[in-house]
This record gives structure tokens, C-alpha cells and sequence, in this order.
């Protein structure tokens, strides 16, 4: 399974077809269970056109014997749910003095639902249950309990299996979700590695703001903003500037900086309290780090590299070996916990830093485009 595209929005893969078959068979035998035997013939309702391959499945399952009737009712446009459901298509047959199994391909608030049930009852329906394909638990607003649910999934927008972005999607037989188009990525590497380089490479290449965590902080003061201005006064008072102050400067930049890709974070996170501040702030905006592109290098090649650097700018405090190794430990101390927080979270990505800086940036390009 690859990902999609559908008018301007990338779905990635979800729920394999195999997997929505096994739920089928699932809801399918628990429904036969409580009708079997049944001297009547229950009504499924098909709730267009959502769940028109949902309830196709199901029927080609049931044992007993059943109607259908279909109606349609949405209150979707695009990916947003309007709040309001509006009665699209009247019933096509009677519900009068029969039970009846509302067949929904997903329920998240329960509008819908809500509405559907109102209905049923409206028209002489003498029981009403409840049937969905999938179901989003966090979203869910209604006190009645679902009669039977296939599967339960988190909140998200999906297209596949009949379900639809703007019309297109429907008879793809997997479930896809929605990829976010903003992509988070944090850049690693020791000093020497060559991370200023080859974040403006990066970022000029696949259309990213760069965020540099020292540059944001003089950049801040310099225009006199609220938070730089807390930071200067801490500064100035020889303090250091807390994480909170940093990280309102990040999410700053997120919510305000527009028509790029995504971010590229190079600085921070630099503790696990920090990646974990930057979870949270992700987690708001429904997003969550993309990946992160460790830049590695041999510590023999980072004191060469440091010392060389030094030369050139003239800085003989920084090119002492006990200096240069104080620095490595450093970055070795801090950076390996993180290490371990992101492989965990299967965001962790290493990049042979070794070589010119053309080869470098080609293997960061290859790793960008997997992610």
C-alpha cells in the first residue's frame, strides 16, 4: 500500500481490506446471533452513500431474512463536519411497524445518528439499532451505546471503503488517513557536523522555515516582542532563559509563519523535558514530529573539525583538545537520551555525515523523501 492523492490532500495507508473483512465477519456474526430465527424481516437502512460497500458486506453475511431501505443524510463538507445534518434523500421504502438496523459506515459526534433515530420513530419504526463500520470513541457525544461496532478508530479523517474526501475515494477497497501536508523534522549533530549548512539546504529545498533556537531568541529581542523581551531582561540579568519563554517562541513561529512545508527545528529539542513540551505543542495542532535527521560524525573528525573552525575565526579558547572534549562530552550527555526517546517513537533517522558537503546533503535528500 502506497499513499494517495486526492484533490489536494495526501491520504497515507490505514486499515488494510483484509482487516475491514475480519471485522465484517465479527459485527456480522454478533447480528446474526441476536436475529436468528427471527418471523419478521428486519430493515437494514443504509446510510448513503457512505456505507453502501459496508452494508453490501454485511448483507452478503446475514443468515436471516432482511429488507433495505437507504437514505441520506450528511453533514460533512470537505474534511470539517458542519455540526448540522441536513436530510439530503427521503427514505426509499417503509419502516412502519419493523425493526430496523441503522447501517452507518462512521459515527463520531452522533448527529447522525441522533437525527436517524428521530426518524425511525417519526415513521413507525417499532425498534431501532444501531450498526456502524467504524467508530470514533473521543468524538462521540450521545449517551445511547451503539448496537454493534465493527471497529473503533482514533480521530481522524479517512477516505477508502466508501468513505469519500469531496466525492473521490469511495471505491478504493482500503482505509486511508489523512497525511498531514505540514511536516515537523528536528535536525542532530554534534559541533562540526555541519548542521548550518545543511539546514539551509534543507530548507531552501523542500520549502521549510528553519528554526534556529539562537537565532529565534536574538531575533525575538531584536524586535522587542513580548517574550524577547522577557528573555533580554533574564539575559541581561545573567539568567538563564527558561524552557517556557523558548518553546512560546517556537509555537509562535508555527502558528504564525505561512506558506511553507513545514519546520525544521535545529537546537531544539536539547532534554527529553523539552521533547516532550514539543509532543504537547504538536499534539495540539493534531501533529506530531515527522522525523529526525542525526547528522553523524567521529569524534576524531569533531576536534578536527572545531580546531579548524577556530583557526579561522580566530578563536584560540575554543581549540584546546580539553575544550573540544568537554564540548563532545556535552553533546554526547545530552543528546543520547533524546536518541533513545525518538527511535522509541520510530522518528529516529542517522545520516553519514562524512564527505563533502554535496554527498551529505544527497543522502539527507534521499532519507527526507522516504520520510
Amino acid at each position: 500500500m502506497s499513499n494517495v492523492r486526492l484533490h489536494d490532500k495526501t491520504f497515507r495507508p490505514f486499515i488494510e481490506y483484509d482487516k475491514i473483512e475480519e471485522a465484517i465477519d465479527r459485527v456480522a456474526a454478533r447480528i446474526n446471533e441476536d436475529y436468528q430465527g427471527s418471523k419478521d424481516a428486519p430493515v437494514l437502512l443504509c446510510v448513503l452513500n457512505g456505507s453502501i460497500l459496508f452494508t453490501a458486506e454485511l448483507m452478503k453475511r446475514l443468515t436471516f431474512k432482511c429488507e433495505i431501505v437507504c437514505i441520506k443524510l450528511t453533514s460533512y463538507v470537505g474534511i470539517k463536519s458542519t455540526g448540522e445534518v441536513r436530510d439530503v434523500i427521503g427514505m426509499t421504502g417503509s419502516v412502519e411497524g419493523k425493526r430496523v438496523i441503522i447501517v452507518e459506515d462512521i459515527v463520531d459526534s452522533g448527529r447522525t445518528i441522533e437525527n436517524l433515530v428521530r426518524i425511525m420513530e417519526a415513521n413507525g419504526a417499532t425498534e431501532t439499532k444501531i450498526c456502524t463500520m467504524l467508530m470514533k470513541p473521543g468524538c462521540y457525544k450521545l449517551d445511547k451505546k451503539l448496537d454493534y461496532v465493527a471497529m473503533e478508530i482514533p480521530d481522524d479523517f479517512i477516505v477508502g471503503f466508501g468513505l469519500d474526501y469531496d466525492g473521490l475515494g469511495r471505491n478504493i477497497k482500503d482505509i486511508y488517513v489523512l497525511d498531514s501536508d505540514m511536516k515537523y523534522y528536528i535536525l542532530f549533530g554534534p559541533p562540526g557536523a555541519g548542521k548550518g549548512t545543511q539546514a539551509a539546504g534543507m530548507a531552501e529545498r523542500f520549502n521549510l522555515c528553519h528554526i534556529s533556537t539562537g537565532d529565534l531568541l536574538r531575533g525575538e529581542m531584536a524586535k522587542g516582542s513580548e517574550l524577547g523581551l522577557k528573555a533580554k531582561a533574564l539575559i541581561e540579568a545573567g539568567e538563564l532563559v527558561p524552557d517556557e519563554i523558548v518553546e512560546g517562541m517556537i509555537e509562535n513561529k508555527f502558528d504564525t509563519v505561512k506558506d511553507v512545508s513545514g519546520f525544521l527545528l535545529d537546537g531544539f529539542p536539547r532534554t527529553i523535558a523539552q521533547a516532550e513540551a514539543l509532543d504537547r505543542m504538536l499534539a495540539k495542532k493534531g501533529e506530531s514530529v515527522s522525523g529526525v535527521v542525526s547528522l553523524m560524525i567521529p569524534d576524531e573528525m569533531i576536534k578536527e573539525r572545531i580546531k579548524h573552525r577556530a583557526a579561522i575565526e580566530g578563536r584560540a579558547d575554543d581549540a584546546s583538545d580539553e575544550t573540544i572534549s568537554n564540548r563532545i562530552k556535552t553533546y554526547h550527555d545530552k543528546t543520547e537520551p533524546l536518541v533513545d526517546y525518538y527511535k522509541k517513537a520510530g522518528a529516529y533517522n542517522e545520516i553519514d555525515g562524512t564527505g563533502t558537503i554535496d554527498e551529505v546533503r544527497d543522502r539527507i535528500a534521499l532519507l527526507m523523501e522516504r520520510i
